[in-house]
């Protein structure tokens, strides 16, 4: 076995770790349907073939990816070329009827472009684009000359789901028919909203070039509410109408039923992966959904849960406890979960002889300390100790513990504890903290 450098070892190291941290979004998204939209710039970006080498593969690893693209400038550049003037409505291309061939072809050729490339990948890809979307004309707040412009009507629900049945990958171009078979130019921000709300998807991912990005106070908006986003947005006067599309887009998707949207830098690597398979995340994302939760832990969860009691334990602050016993007892566990990412953890230990629950074990990553997450987890445990109707929580410690006695506890005498505890532990350097429920 050849030996590894200390660069080489800390590079493996974080790899490992990467990957273990990665494991609960794999299980928690598997099976389950993302529409990515790529925008036209993205589409003339040197790192595509990064981007689509990530997309493919949450694809193959059991992520139904649906995608949405834009040929903006592909279109100007086409009119340009011919000489036909270009027309912007409120952040839409007016399509003027002589322009549609040269429009129509311009966004074929970026459709097959995509297509080609992802080919590409093997015979297990199947990158499939059909019609998907119905389309009717788009009215404009001004008068305006016959147009070929459109917005979506209608989404193929069952032309999606069946060609996820047969493993196609769908690829949806930013135009669509109506009555007559009359063809109209889409709002591709449009169309991915609409997919993603009538398909019921998990997350709606929007990719566009650094350039095309409004400047986001990154801090505040990493992860944020549609409401807070609107008002954000309303303030924020100066950004672009294409970037203020896209972020309605991102908000409309929220309130309409989608889990999670995200607004992504594509110019940065592995930005998607880094976006989806990460709690620290690559760009913004806007939810209604609770992004910091506390659940009852699963067995994948005993790595972390072990590394967040490493520390404490070491410390002599927590009892050490073996990857054995948190098999048996991991039903009994409750984590914090920022995301995916598991940030604190406590045990709920009944004793059906005296109406008890001890919370043992309670801890909170380095990284997240002070944020208020293990007094959640005691406001949780006494949650499932009154849904249990127990009338009392308790808790042991070596020192003096702020988080206790903030949370309604207060000092009691060993005596009140179940016999079983008064037995089996020794109280001479512990104190015992205690809280009666009504």
């Amino acid at each position: 076995m050849s030996g590894r450098s200390d660069t080489d070892s800390s590079d493996y190291n974080n790899f490992i770790r990467g990957l273990r941290g990665a494991l609960p979004y794999l299980e928690e998204y598997y099976n389950e349907t993302f529409v990515i939209k790529i925008s036209g710039s993205t589409l003339q970006q040197q790192n595509l073939s990064g981007i689509i080498d990530d997309l493919i593969l949450l694809y193959r690893i059991g992520i139904k990816i649906i995608i949405v693209h834009g040929a903006g400038p592909q279109i100007r550049q086409a009119l340009h070329f011919h000489n036909h003037p270009g027309k912007t409505i409120e952040g839409r291309l007016l399509v003027a009827a002589p322009s549609l061939p040269i429009v129509q072809q311009a966004v074929a050729t970026a459709n097959w472009n995509l297509i080609t490339k992802m080919n590409r990948y093997g015979r297990d890809i199947f990158p499939f684009s059909g019609h998907f979307v119905q389309a009717e004309k788009t009215s404009f707040s001004e008068e305006t000359e016959p147009h070929c412009t459109g917005k979506v009507h209608d989404i193929n629900v069952k032309a999606l789901q069946h060609a996820f049945s047969h493993n196609y990958l769908p690829i949806i171009a930013p135009f669509a028919t109506g009555e007559k078979g009359r063809l109209w130019i889409l709002e591709p921000n449009q169309i991915a909203l609409e997919v993603a709300v009538r398909l019921r998807t998990r997350k709606l991912v929007i990719l566009d070039c650094e350039e095309n990005l409004p400047i986001f106070e990154v801090d505040q908006l990493r992860e944020t509410t549609t409401k807070k986003m609107a008002q954000w947005l309303e303030k924020s006067t100066s950004i672009k109408i294409e970037s203020r599309m896209q972020i309605n887009a991102l908000i409309e998707a929220c309130e309409r039923g989608v889990e999670r949207c995200h607004l992504l830098n594509s110019s940065v690597d592995g930005a998607v992966l880094g976006e989806v398979l990460t709690s620290a995340g690559t760009g913004i994302m806007v939810t209604n959904s609770a992004y910091e939760r506390i659940r009852f832990a699963k067995l994948h969860d005993i790595y972390r849960i072990t590394q967040i009691l490493d520390q404490p334990a070491n410390n002599s602050a927590l009892v050490r406890k073996s990857h054995t016993y948190l098999e048996q007892h991991i039903e009994n566990f409750l984590v914090f979960c920022i995301d995916e990412e598991l940030a604190g953890c406590c045990e709920l230990i009944f004793s059906d002889e005296s109406k008890s629950v001890e919370i043992a074990s309670l801890a909170v990553k380095q990284e997240y300390r002070n944020r208020g997450i293990g007094k959640q987890l005691i406001a949780a445990a006494q949650e499932q100790a009154i849904l249990h109707h127990q009338t009392m929580l308790f808790a042991l410690t070596t020192k003096a513990s702020h988080i206790f006695t903030a949370s309604g506890f207060k000092e009691i005498d060993p005596n009140r504890l179940p016999q079983k505890k008064r037995t089996d532990y020794d109280f001479q350097d512990s104190l015992i903290y205690g809280k009666f429920l009504a």
